[in-house]
């Protein structure tokens, strides 16, 4: 601190003597070293110390590979596609066929749309949904996702 002061203040501070008596006890003389200023004056030289490691010998680390921006857009893009094209294609009742896999007592053949959210019952009447003029909240859901994800993938650089 005392080296600080006298480098941004011009300050020479001599070394501080304790004031109780508990901590003046069997003290060791603290030898005064005046820094010698280098060329720079913002850098002290240590007299005695040399240092470790020379600037021009450290190397700098290697730069992290660039991800490939392409295919991480080119695949997102195809999900929003794909996803945009199945939830139109629900709305008209594109996976209609399916609905031979619907084995319960209440099946549907008027239910020709898959219920977005009881994907996992087709195989009951839960999974189904009648056609195109009734929509639920789902599809409504599946479509407007797939538009953000396609908006996101054409603005995404």
């Amino acid at each position: 601190m005392s080296s600080l002061a006298e480098r941004i203040f011009g300050l020479n501070i001599e070394p501080i003597t304790p004031t109780k008596p508990s901590q003046g006890v069997d003290l060791q003389n603290v030898e005064v070293v005046t820094a010698v200023g280098g060329q720079d004056p913002m850098i002290e030289v240590v007299p005695g110390l040399e240092p470790k490691q020379s600037v021009d010998v450290l190397e700098m680390p290697p730069l992290p590979k660039a991800t490939n921006t392409k295919s991480t857009n080119l695949k997102l893009k195809s999900f929003g596609f794909v996803s945009f094209f199945a939830a139109v294609g629900n709305i008209f009742g594109i996976f209609g066929g399916l609905n031979s896999l619907c084995d319960g007592s209440k099946c549907n053949s008027e239910a020709t749309r898959l219920n977005w959210i009881d994907l996992h019952n087709i195989t009951n009447e839960a999974g189904w949904s009648l056609p195109y003029p009734e929509l639920g909240i789902p599809d409504y859901v599946a479509l407007v996702c797939s538009l953000l994800v396609l908006i996101i993938a054409f603005t995404k650089k």
